[in-house]
């Protein structure tokens, strides 16, 4: 069959003789004629993509305009961003040129690629579970292993540690699934969850819950730690986080199995040992990964400062319960996070000077300050606090709709093209308040925000990205931080496949430093070409 390029004229193909040149012609008649002609352009067609899309890409970004790298990039210290979308993935990072908004707000999410191996999709992917299964099913298991292993290895590289360093942060937080301990699920399934080296493989696992669903790729723990090490050399301490849970924890595109509710904290296994609760589940993977940091070799382990047991635990429950769809109350979480920190507390850590940084989100408690700060100071002792235990809130004003999110359009808190002396003002307004809140409720002790950025609307192209807005942004939060004594970390690092996301969320593309994007993103190749 011949190939026919898709690169029209007035509607009309190449292919067709009206339009076609005599070089048209003879291209076309060496595709029918030679053995690997078609092949050739095919091969040419992604070429030709690849090129149009980087071109794209780069005159929206306007270029590299790189120099020495130096704390002078950002407007005050900052002492550590999250290494978000590398080993727990979100589907609005990888969207392309098509990305809207932030949380998604449609079942089939905004996913389009997974580069480098899956530089474009027909259809799009909500949560790292559903994708992984899919390429599972369509190209097996192997090549899902693959598409993660490459993605992994390239996302995150030397270079963004010596520019995180450059900087002048000092943490870095890494986001991960449960899946980097997949083998203490042996309890569960044996064969499945303990049948792979997890200092070496890449191995595909089912989710314990939506087994035909959602799967996910094993983290090497060597490469792990070999990590730290590398971050160690660059004088960056990580503090890892467990983004995600069997069954999902919290209801988010980040969970892993969105957008099906949330199982972990009312459901057991559906497979092997059904008995099995997810949440012991979920003690057994903190277990696991407790154990193996108190393993780990003294270089590897000196980079590490701290360790969050469950991210957002039970994001959006609370709103979940006021709308008829309860998946969790408040006392099975916050038993769950008791149980957990003890584990932490008789492990070696603390007294190896690791920190517990004990996340929280106001999205999961009907009443937050009148439950969770009193659970927090009876959990943990005045000396803990002080110590080794960091209370750790999320702060974002791109969902506070009509008080403090910026937008192009009216509707907002402020506008993008208002004065500085206005926008200053009331981005002071909002951020101090909630920093001072902070300190009043859990000051006695060590605080984080692990999460906040410049994003200042979750409908991202009716957002400010005005770099000068946004460098206002950071300003006046970083100013409101340090003034109460809190620990920040921006998220996140980069997302060069999210290019809609990246003016507010991307401290790379921030500091003038993300180049251009290796690969193409949610350009499906059925559009340009048939065969």
């Amino acid at each position: 069959m011949a190939a026919r390029l898709a690169l029209e004229s007035d509607g009309r193909s190449i292919s067709d003789p009206s339009v076609a040149t005599p070089w048209h012609r003879n291209l076309l008649e060496s595709a029918r004629t030679w053995p690997w002609g078609r092949w050739a352009l095919q091969g040419l067609a992604s070429a030709l993509i690849a090129l149009v899309v980087v071109a794209i890409y780069d005159a929206a970004r306007g270029g590299n305009k790189n120099s020495a790298i130096s704390p002078d990039r950002l407007p005050r210290p900052l002492t550590g961003v999250n290494l978000g979308g590398w080993l727990c993935l979100e589907d609005w990072f990888f969207s392309g040129p098509s990305g809207r908004d932030v949380m998604s707000m449609t079942p089939a999410g905004q996913g389009a690629c997974l580069p480098p191996l899956v530089s474009h999709l027909t259809t799009t992917w909500p949560s790292e579970g559903l994708l992984t299964q899919r390429l599972v099913e369509s190209k097996g298991p192997e090549f899902a292993s693959s598409a993660l292993q490459s993605h992994r290895r390239e996302f995150i590289s030397n270079s963004d540690l010596d520019d995180i360093a450059g900087l002048g942060m000092r943490r870095v937080r890494l986001p991960l699934t449960w899946a980097a301990f997949a083998d203490a699920l042996t309890p569960i399934d044996a064969a499945v969850y303990g049948g792979h080296n997890a200092d070496h493989d890449t191995a595909i696992v089912p989710d314990p819950f939506y087994n035909h669903l959602a799967a996910f790729a094993t983290v090497p723990r060597a490469w792990l730690a070999d990590f730290f090490r590398r971050a160690g050399e660059r004088k960056l301490g990580i503090v890892l986080d467990l983004h995600a849970f069997p069954g999902g924890s919290s209801n988010g595109t980040y969970n892993g199995i969105w957008p099906s509710p949330p199982a972990f904290w009312q459901q057991q296994s559906a497979i092997g040992n059904r008995s099995v609760l997810l949440t012991d589940a979920g003690i057994l993977i903190v277990e696991r990964m407790i154990s193996w940091l108190e393993s780990l070799d003294s270089t590897a382990l000196d980079a590490v400062t701290g360790v969050s047991l469950m991210n957002e635990p039970a994001h959006m429950a609370a709103i979940d319960r006021k709308s008829g769809t309860p998946w969790v109350t408040e006392s099975q979480v916050l038993s769950w996070l008791t149980e957990t920190a003890d584990r932490f507390r008789k492990s070696k850590l603390p007294g190896l000077g690791k920190k517990l940084y004990v996340q929280l989100i106001e999205t999961a408690f009907d009443d937050f300050d009148g439950t969770v700060v009193p659970w927090f100071k009876r959990t943990f002792t005045k000396d803990e606090r002080r110590r080794w235990v960091v209370a750790d809130l999320h702060n974002y004003v791109a969902w506070s709709y009509g008080s403090c999110d910026g937008r192009l359009l009216e509707g907002g808190g402020w506008l993008c093209d208002a004065s500085e002396e206005e926008q200053r003002k009331r981005l002071r307004s909002c951020v101090s308040p909630w920093a001072k809140s902070f300190q009043q409720r859990f000051g006695d002790g060590l605080m984080a925000v692990s999460e906040f950025s410049v994003g200042t609307y979750s409908m991202a192209r009716l957002a400010c990205d005005d770099p000068a807005v946004t460098r206002l942004f950071l300003d006046e939060q970083l100013l409101a931080f340090a003034g109460q004594g809190i620990e920040p970390f921006f998220w996140t690092w980069r997302m060069p496949y999210g290019p809609v996301f990246e003016g507010g969320w991307s401290l790379k593309h921030f500091a003038n430093l993300e180049p251009r994007p290796s690969h193409p993103c949610g350009i499906s190749m059925a559009q340009v070409m048939q065969v």
